[in-house]
């Protein structure tokens, strides 16, 4: 017998596929199925024979990416909040969960609190009813994205000018949301697992370890509505000339005072203050030292620090116009303008 010259050999493949995937690749779980069939010719006699099926599953392939939907550096004021927002996308060969966690790379500034609120909906929009801390990322789509926000408070006591990294974490887990471990070997009837994820920051995530991280930068600056505080301490009648000190009124030649609080409560130095008192000539006149009754200082305008110690500069510059010209007035720091009149 010899062989006939065409000798035909044709494999059909048939592949059973559950869903169809772009750039994520044929879904992990398929099984691939091929039948080969042997057609041959001898003796004028032309046959054909099956030969054994080989079937495989494709295997689950891991991967996605957190991009930042923002600009990477943020100024935010200490003790506010601040949201920013990432978008995860899963290019991964299957419907994933991912499981979300925090972390920040304390330099300078501490973060009191760190949340995460998920657009379950997918409307791309925080909705009210999406702002609840949320640990997981559930169902996401082979290359389906889902936004996330990270809601950030801001310690309260962080200096202006220093700057921290705040992230987010994310990992692939499985149903029962456990992370899922790469597998070693290959299997050709079982889904095996594989790790394609990248490295983005080397101490939070690896190359191919079902991680991936993504932060932002934060740098602490002065407050928008920044101002100085000014309270009226008191304005008072010490002493007249028909009830000395007992119960003194409002009349002519009574001496009245006035004591004012300058306060600093923000986190920044304020710098080159003046305040400034007027009075009217032709009504009141500055009391002489001699007439003052009250005040460790005998002085008709001056300024104490919180001690009760005499600080700062005091100017008349002119007739009824008292200029109080302090020191920088440094974070929590408090002056106190003080001026004695008498009625004409």
């Amino acid at each position: 017998m010899k062989l006939s010259r065409v000798l035909a050999i044709t494999l059909l493949g048939a592949v059973a596929m559950t869903n169809s995937a772009m750039a994520s690749g044929t879904v992990a779980g398929t099984k691939i199925t091929n039948t080969p069939t042997l057609s041959y010719s001898m003796e004028g006699t032309t046959k054909t024979l099956k030969a054994p099926t080989s079937a495989y599953v494709v295997d689950k392939v891991i991967n996605f990416t957190i991009a930042r939907s923002e600009v990477t550096e943020h100024k935010v004021v200490a003790g506010t909040t601040k949201l920013v927002e990432f978008k995860l996308t899963n290019i991964g060969n299957s419907v994933e969960n991912f499981k979300l966690s925090k972390w920040h790379n304390v330099q300078n500034v501490k973060f009191l609190s760190k949340k995460f609120y998920v657009d379950t909906n997918g409307n791309g929009v925080l909705d009210k009813a999406e702002k609840v801390d949320a640990p997981l990322v559930k169902k996401l789509k082979m290359d389906g994205s889902r936004k996330i926000w990270m809601e950030l408070k801001i310690d309260p006591k962080a200096v202006v000018g220093k700057r921290s990294d705040s992230g987010i974490l994310a990992q692939a887990v499985d149903k029962a949301f456990k992370p899922y471990v790469a597998t070693k070997t290959n299997r050709m009837g079982v889904e095996d697992i594989v790790f394609a994820d990248g490295k983005v920051y080397a101490p939070v995530d690896k190359a191919r370890d079902g991680k991936i991280s993504m932060w932002y930068g934060f740098t602490i600056k002065s407050g928008d509505n920044i101002k100085l505080n000014i309270v009226k301490e008191y304005e008072k009648v010490v002493k007249d000339p028909v009830n000395g000190t007992k119960n003194p009124k409002a009349i002519p030649g009574a001496q009245v005072l006035l004591k004012y609080q300058v306060s600093n409560k923000t986190k920044t130095e304020a710098k080159n203050v003046k305040f400034t008192i007027n009075y009217d000539p032709s009504k009141v006149r500055l009391a002489q030292s001699k007439e003052i009754v009250e005040y460790g200082i005998k002085k008709s305008y001056f300024i104490t620090d919180s001690r009760g110690r005499e600080t700062g500069k005091v100017v008349e510059t002119k007739k009824g116009t008292i200029t109080f010209i302090f020191p920088n007035i440094k974070p929590g720091v408090t002056y106190y303008p003080h001026t004695a009149t008498i009625i004409k």
